[in-house]
């Protein structure tokens, strides 16, 4: 390397070191992008002869005091999660025809009437990533044990149907229901259920979240 062409690298260099190390607020996204260059163009031993201290090396290269720039880095990225902070949730659905009255809805009984129903219901595994064959929760059982309480009110008055010959059938308590009797039903794969949605038509809605 030619002596000018060296002497502008460590300038460069320099500039940069001092914009790593500002500390205003308003000139992170500066100290942040003085980093990456720093990472990408130099070397811990390098912007040690240039007066880094040992502070701001740990920082941007995330090695300790005296580490030599051999050593390996492992740089965290928040981006790019591991496979242990990923989340995700399965969502499967059931339908089932069923009538159903509210007792002193507003002062009064309601009407015995029917809805065309679906229920949604969210879930995780307990542990809220995924297994080693990369599930987060079998859909087809989860489905299939669903579909089996949505049986039971399928084509039926739900007011005849425990709980709620007790208590009002409201899309609120079916949907509460539903989480309930799913969440024991699921609990031996080791899953949970997030929330559940009941629909009553295709326009009104309730979700119940655990």
């Amino acid at each position: 390397m030619e002596p000018r062409d060296d002497a502008a690298r460590r300038k460069t260099l320099q500039t940069l070191i001092e914009l790593a190390q500002g500390s205003s607020p308003a000139d992170c996204w500066d100290d942040r992008r003085a980093e990456d260059l720093l990472r990408s163009q130099s070397t811990p031993d390098e912007v040690r002869e240039l007066g880094m201290s040992e502070e701001m090396i740990a920082r941007v290269w995330g090695v300790g005091s005296g580490e030599s720039e051999k050593s390996p880095t492992v740089i965290s990225d928040s981006r790019h999660p591991t496979a242990d902070s990923r989340r995700f949730t399965v969502r499967v659905s059931a339908r089932f025809e069923a009538a159903h009255f509210l007792r002193e809805y507003r002062g009064i009984s309601e009407p015995l009437h029917g809805h065309s129903y679906k229920v949604d219901a969210d879930l995780a595994s307990r542990a809220g990533g995924i297994d080693s064959d990369a599930i987060a929760v079998d859909f087809v059982s989860a489905r299939h044990k669903l579909e089996a309480l949505a049986k039971t009110l399928d084509y039926g008055c739900i007011n005849d149907v425990p709980p709620f010959d007790r208590i009002n059938p409201s899309a609120e308590n079916i949907a509460e229901w539903f989480a309930r009797e799913l969440g024991a039903a699921v609990s031996s794969e080791d899953a949970v259920v997030t929330a559940v949605t009941i629909w009553e038509g295709p326009v009104n809605s309730v979700t119940f979240r655990p």
